[in-house]
């Protein structure tokens, strides 16, 4: 633990003003402080409380829609029973303005909603054992598995158990809330493909065979821009607790509290070397550990939308919501088809929704869900994932919801594709809430010098992997505008239309491509054709070289 301490000592000149927020923070003495704030007003709620105290409690002020409130709400694995569901929808209809944003954390984020409100609609929540606590700031965040966890052929390690027992560790905890130096994210994945996104996390279990047994290899470290690197360790299912516990409390001791950019755990793992926290880890438990054993987590991740054939015989249907802009009204209609067929809800980190236990497929696909949110709709709008943005998020830079939305049906009309699958992850800015780092095509809000003025635009990222270990998207367009972005990712997805194999993904089409072209090679194509169809010129170009 040497190593952990100097590395600890010199970053503790300074402590961060936030600490000693931290440091007076009471949950029972701040949830009362909430309940009098409902009976007193918006204007009687102090700016400490705005910043930080409220957040603990998943409840945030946004300044975009004054006076109103979003609150986050925590859903475990992203797995909601019928009954949960409908008080949800229920809340949202009643205070939040018929509105839902189905978020990449497998949670769902409710909005409009006045501080009179909230003590009701938490409490007819906790009611049916969904909270919104520790959802903000300096907590453990939603965990996440895989959405079909239990379910789907290709699941080795059902999950849900160890994600329960590590969540009551912590959850309404007073040792644990807001107490960590900065938010911790959690990913446990227990399947061939990789559907939760688990190597974007601060701890991450990943599907792993060593000799005859089937564990995990423990990943640590991940976070925006920065994928989790392996800690050589292998976890049998029952030693997953107890990993998790010691690597949180060496966080918890040894974390840095100055810098709030650098106080997340990769920056306490790079002071001191990976093999040192490993080192760490096995003095806190007490016993060495193995080393890491095969990653099996190598299918190609994501959603896969459509009807899939779950282990037990039933299907699970897919609700696919771009950019996870949906409603209370939908969300019970989608109870409604789970409690006819005897099934459930999960939720995606594609912010999509699916239907699990369908025994009588036609019947449900009647219902108005798929109306709006089609079970089999176009590529451009199945894998399409988009933050708060500026609407909703003070550091947004674009809107991004609505630019994902209108790129989709500006792909649909001018470059029809089936059997095609392409991931749009939008961040509407640097914060990379969209996790475009990840995404097939990833966007970036950013402001863009053009005609002498300052205007919206993208910084355009491709080729992010959630297969094997995963790989972060490398910048590929830099300062595109805002208006303009749509015929430029026309114009590379045109290539992919015409060079790719049947049925080929574009994770799997660029990492083919990308034998004969570097990225920076395939974007100056991209350049020049975008040039050529808004010029007189017409001189289009191909990639002669995978053609050939």
């Amino acid at each position: 633990m040497t190593s952990l301490a100097q590395a600890k000592e010199s970053r503790s000149l300074k402590r961060h003003k936030t600490e000693s927020i931290k440091d007076a923070f009471s949950a029972t003495q701040a949830y009362a402080r909430l309940i009098e704030y409902a009976k007193t007003g918006y204007e009687s709620i102090v700016e400490e409380d705005k910043e930080f105290v409220l957040k603990s409690f998943g409840i945030f002020d946004r300044p975009a829609t004054p006076q109103r409130f979003m609150i986050r709400l925590r859903i475990a694995g992203g797995m909601l029973s019928v009954e949960q569901a409908m008080a949800v929808a229920y809340v949202a209809t009643t205070f939040g303005q018929d509105y839902i944003d189905l978020t990449t954390r497998q949670q769902i984020e409710l909005r409009y909603l006045r501080i009179e409100d909230i003590p009701q609609a938490l409490n007819l929540l906790e009611g049916v054992g969904v909270t919104s606590y520790q959802t903000g700031v300096d907590n453990f965040r939603n965990i996440l598995i895989d959405p079909l966890d239990g379910l789907a052929m290709d699941n080795s390690i059902p999950c849900k158990t160890i994600m329960e027992q590590i969540q009551s560790i912590f959850l309404k905890n007073p040792d644990w809330i807001t107490t960590l130096p900065r938010k911790f994210n959690i990913g446990i994945n227990g399947s061939l493909s990789n559907r939760c996104n688990v190597f974007g996390q601060d701890f991450a279990l990943s599907l792993a065979q060593k000799g005859e047994a089937y564990g995990f290899n423990l990943y640590l470290g991940g976070r925006v821009g920065s994928l989790a690197h392996d800690a050589d360790m292998f976890v049998t299912p029952a030693d997953a607790v107890k990993v998790f516990e010691a690597v949180a409390l060496l966080f918890k001791t040894y974390g840095f509290r100055d810098n709030r950019n650098k106080n997340r755990l990769k920056f306490l793992i790079d002071a001191v070397g990976m093999g040192e926290f490993r080192a760490a880890i096995e003095t806190q438990l007490g016993h060495s550990m193995p080393k890491a054993g095969e990653n099996l987590a190598q299918k190609e991740g994501g959603d896969h939308y459509g009807s899939i054939t779950l282990n037990d015989g039933t299907l699970a249907l897919y609700a696919a919501v771009p950019a996870g802009v949906f409603s209370g009204t939908d969300l019970l209609h989608a109870a409604k088809i789970a409690q006819s067929q005897g099934g459930a809800i999960r939720l995606t980190i594609e912010q999509n929704l699916i239907i699990t236990g369908i025994h009588d497929q036609e019947d449900a696909l009647r219902s108005p869900l798929f109306v709006h949110y089609p079970n089999h709709p176009s590529p451009y709008r199945a894998n399409v994932i988009a933050c708060a943005g500026s609407d909703h998020c003070p550091f947004g830079v674009i809107q991004g919801k609505p630019d994902a939305l209108a790129m989709g049906e500006y792909l649909t009309q001018t470059l029809p594709l089936e059997h095609a699958k392409i991931r749009f992850y939008w961040s509407a800015c640097i914060k990379g809430c969209g996790v475009h780092g990840a995404g097939d095509i990833g966007f970036v809000g950013c402001k863009v010098p053009y005609e002498g003025k300052t205007v919206r635009g993208v910084d355009i990222f491709v080729g992010g992997s959630l297969h094997g270990e995963g790989e972060e998207g490398k910048l590929f367009l830099k300062g595109i505008v805002l208006t303009k972005v749509n015929a430029y990712v026309a114009e590379l997805l045109t290539l992919y239309r015409d060079l790719r194999t049947p049925e080929e993904s574009f994770e799997a089409w660029i990492r083919r491509v990308q034998h004969h072209y570097s990225l920076g090679e395939i974007a100056d194509v991209v350049r020049h054709n975008y040039d050529a169809r808004h010029t007189d010129n017409g001189d289009v170009r191909t990639l002669a070289r995978v053609l050939g």
